[in-house]
């Protein structure tokens, strides 16, 4: 399975000159907890919604701070033709939940921890219901 098939589109991309406050808004108004922050083809590093806690909000910075200030540069990214066995070894090696996805240098999506999960729930409940059924159907009885 390639992780163009779990992940989360489309991406929430916003310039580095954003105010936080408005990155912050950007999240809600999306229901993500990553942003990309990009100026043109390029990406120049992720905010999350813990970084906006830690970076901004327990150093008693204001709102108005530029996301470029307070993102993480160093960004660890995955190929959407890329098997999802790379997003599980990203994420076991290192200590986030999102890692952005692209294709041609353009990020096309995101895929999360939440994403693999939900997608090896998936799986199992699709080898299950055979099963279940075979046992839930009344047994032919021979006469």
């Amino acid at each position: 399975m390639k992780i163009k098939d779990v992940m989360s589109t489309p991406v929430v991309v916003v310039p580095p000159i954003t105010p936080v406050r408005d990155v912050a808004r950007h999240m809600d108004y999306s229901g993500v907890g990553c942003v990309v922050v990009s100026e043109g083809p390029g990406i120049a590093g992720v905010v999350t919604d813990r970084d906006l806690a830690v970076r901004v909000l327990a150093q008693d910075r204001g709102g108005d701070t530029p996301v470029g200030e307070v993102m993480s540069e160093q960004v660890v990214m995955a190929e959407a033709d890329d098997e999802v066995k790379v997003a599980f070894d990203v994420f076991r090696r290192h200590s986030f939940r999102r890692l952005p996805v692209a294709a041609e240098g353009s990020v096309v999506g995101m895929v999360t921890v939440d994403d693999l999960l939900l997608q090896m729930h998936q799986l199992g409940a699709d080898l299950l219901t055979p099963v279940v059924k075979e046992i839930s159907e009344p047994q032919h009885q021979s006469d």
